[in-house]
């Protein structure tokens, strides 16, 4: 089905693996969007339920762009989101985690905000910053004593000291496209990815509430009982604490972040000698590398308790055997 050449002015990008139920609730508030100026872009991350045979239902009777990217082992939402974004064509882009909805009026909204965004000053944007809630209505963007009255113009170093999570962020693709997100694990912290992209530019934020998000899935991202992502942890510590941001924590802290990264090295299988050159300040102080020992200790005590699971191994051999397809309705 042939639906248009006009390039949409968002693109809306969904990783999901196995989240057939939660995927269905989010096709429904894109199929009830009051403006339908946008593309679906949904990665299939290798899932063992129905997801596959849902959106390929949804190609067949939907009258909006869907791109469909299937891979036939999961991946992690690192490799598979580089994969989604080959197959954006819009001005713009937003994730949308497949267990998240969105308000009827989210893209309409979010179109306005973008119009008021001064042409001459492009650049020194990254986008539209909007509020997202839970299903109790309890804000994931702004602490509670920090919501916003109206919509401002902020910069990033700003923002960062008055959101505390969660929030619907709207990128000019042309900043995103060509990066990539760092593959060694099936999950790496993205902050890691877009702090570097977002330092020293501009968003229009607003208080205006664009999705709603829901965390009860089973296979929502947390180390929980189990120890994972150890490798992707290692690197993303490694990215993140430079030697400036380092010197402003409290000497407990240093010693936390030092020993969380050696443990998450040494479940990650990092040679010593690679992840002691990563991290920058035990690169430039060798008495950081003492806590290893402590690490090293504690690593032991994960083991023998049955908590660590070697999520990098799957990840390289999935990377491997990985067999990916694509599918439009355009």
């Amino acid at each position: 089905m042939h639906l248009t050449d006009k390039r949409p002015l968002i693109s809306i990008i969904t990783p999901s693996w196995n989240r057939e139920y939660f995927l269905k609730k989010l096709a429904d508030s894109l199929i009830a969007q009051s403006s339908k100026n946008f593309e679906w872009i949904v990665g299939n991350d290798g899932s063992t339920d129905n997801t596959d045979s849902f959106i390929k239902s949804l190609l067949i009777k939907k009258n909006f762009t869907i791109k469909y990217v299937a891979s036939s082992l999961r991946i992690g939402k690192a490799a598979i989101d580089n994969i989604l974004l080959d197959y954006v064509s819009g001005e713009y882009i937003t994730w949308c985690g497949s267990d998240d909805i969105l308000l009827p009026d989210a893209v309409e909204n979010i179109s306005k905000l973008i119009t008021q965004i001064p042409k001459n000053e492009i650049k020194n944007y990254v986008g539209i910053l909007a509020q997202s809630i839970d299903r109790n209505n309890k804000s994931q963007t702004f602490y509670e004593n920090n919501i916003l009255k109206e919509a401002a113009h902020l910069k990033w170093e700003f923002l960062t000291k008055i959101i505390k999570g969660d929030a619907t962020i709207v990128e000019r693709s042309e900043l995103i496209k060509g990066n990539k997100f760092l593959e060694v694990d099936f999950l790496i912290s993205e902050t890691s990815f877009f702090n570097r992209i977002y330092k020293g530019k501009k968003f229009i934020v607003t208080p205006t509430v664009v999705k709603i998000m829901d965390r009860s899935a089973n296979n929502s991202i947390s180390f929980g009982k189990k120890l994972q992502y150890s490798r992707g942890s290692a690197y993303c510590i490694a990215i993140i604490e430079t030697s400036i941001n380092f010197a402003k924590y409290s000497i407990i802290k240093k010693i936390k972040v030092i020993i969380n990264y050696w443990r998450y090295s040494i479940h990650g299988d990092i040679k010593f000698s690679e992840a002691k050159r990563m991290l920058e300040p035990v690169n430039k102080n060798i008495l950081w590398s003492l806590v290893y020992i402590i690490s090293l200790i504690l690593c032991l005590r994960d083991n023998l308790l049955g908590k660590v699971e070697k999520t990098h191994i799957d990840f390289e051999k999935n990377m491997k055997k990985k067999i990916i397809t694509f599918k439009s309705n355009n």
